[in-house]
């Protein structure tokens, strides 16, 4: 069953409707840190769905981070649980943005799960934007151990070599990830421009090109073959270990990289930094 939550709806609200949470009005400036926010004049009614996954324990990982930041994100939404060390402006843009959060499920690490749960996440958005639901991106989040920066995947590749077996056993070594299929598929968001504005915001983060030959490229390579003919972009992100970057840290950049998301796909203005005051060239 297909779980969804809107940003802004508490329990009450969630119970009695699934309707967006409207943006905010053409003429609103927000500020947040160094970032002048102004959302785009034609605010909509029709929201962003960001459908997100993490995924679960495996060999040498105990507790996924992934896991635990989609937990976050249920309870904030479910719950009103408000993330420990999270600005509440930045909460409160978030709420106000008219973005639907969805999913938020914890995959198992394991190639016959991926497969089969690809397919029901591009079929539940592909209806959503059949019935001019808005825009929809798929969002998997997994974890990097050698990585203390959050990284925005920009393609994943045609081969499965796990180094050690998937929570089912199942190991390979070169084999297709999807059998005739192109040997590399590339995120169609425009992750510069992503890039810029979470730096902007202050969040440590980084432009990826490897994404691995393990479970993460998998369900990446998955969703983008999967997806491409619905138009609906895909996004892998690597976290680090919470010891490389505390959770408050990742919580807020998977804040700012969903509404980064929102300002492009709805052709908001480029986001303007302000000026530094350092003395440049």
């Amino acid at each position: 069953m297909t779980s969804h939550f809107r940003a802004g709806l508490r329990p009450l609200a969630l119970a009695a409707s699934f309707g967006v949470v409207n943006a905010v009005g053409p003429n609103q400036r927000r500020l947040s840190g160094p970032l002048r926010f102004m959302p785009p004049k034609s605010a909509k009614t029709s929201d962003l769905t960001i459908y997100m996954t993490g995924f679960g324990p495996f060999m040498g990982v105990e507790q996924n981070p992934t896991s635990t930041l989609c937990e976050t994100f249920r309870k904030y939404l479910q719950q009103g649980m408000v993330p420990e060390g999270v600005d509440k402006e930045l909460l409160k843009e978030f709420d106000e943005s008219g973005i639907a959060l969805e999913g938020l499920k914890v995959l198992e690490v394991a190639a016959e799960s991926c497969r089969s749960e690809v397919p029901e996440i591009v079929n539940h958005l592909k209806q959503r934007k059949a019935e001019s639901q808005g825009d929809a991106v798929i969002l998997h989040l997994g974890v990097a151990s050698n990585r203390d920066a959050i990284s925005l995947e920009c393609r994943g590749v045609n081969e499965a070599t796990f180094r050690v077996p998937d929570e089912r056993g199942y190991q390979c070594c070169g084999e297709d990830v999807v059998a005739d299929s192109a040997p590399v598929m590339f995120c169609s968001l425009d992750l510069p421009k992503i890039l810029a504005e979470m730096h902007d915001r202050g969040v440590k983060c980084e432009m990826s090109t490897d994404a691995g030959r393990f479970l993460c490229n998998y369900v990446f390579f998955h969703s983008l073959h999967a997806a491409k003919p619905f138009d609906i972009p895909v996004l892998f992100v690597h976290v680090p270990p919470f010891k490389d970057m505390d959770h408050a840290a990742q919580v807020v950049g998977l804040l700012c990289l969903f509404m980064a998301i929102a300002r492009q796909l709805r052709d908001a203005p480029v986001s303007v930094p302000q000026r530094s005051g350092r003395l440049m060239g």
